[in-house]
């Protein structure tokens, strides 16, 4: 028998990616009453091209609004939202959730300041 016939061939287990980096669906998907939140009270808005503006909530601003009792407890997940707005039409283009990318980067932050440049400093000489 020759050796090519013996060998026995082993799979490998394939995981999901998604799971590898445990980047997943927010808890709470955007509903119209955080669009509207978004748009009524809008820090940084930002001009773009066909009469577009694009709408964002600051946490400071939320802060604000949260000790003024405008917005509620859970109104911090306002701060990953992105509305954009068509002025001329006066309704909603596009809306994006970063909450995934927030909780991602939250987790990588502690992996990522290990290659900080602090840590590749040359060692003194003296030591």
């Amino acid at each position: 028998m020759p050796a090519a016939a013996r060998v026995t061939s082993f799979r490998r287990p394939y995981v999901e990616p998604m799971f590898l980096f445990e980047a997943r669906r927010p808890i709470v998907p955007a509903n119209a009453e955080m669009i509207e939140q978004v748009i009524t009270h809008a820090d940084v808005m930002v001009r773009q091209s066909g009469g577009r503006m694009k709408l964002r909530l600051t946490h400071g601003m939320i802060a604000a609004l949260q000790a003024e009792g405008r917005l509620g407890p859970d109104a911090s997940r306002l701060a990953d939202l992105t509305v954009i707005w068509d002025e001329a039409e006066g309704q909603v283009v596009t809306v994006r959730d970063d909450a995934r990318l927030r909780d991602a980067a939250a987790r990588w932050a502690d992996w990522d300041a290990l290659f900080d440049e602090e840590s590749f400093a040359p060692v003194s000489e003296a030591a």
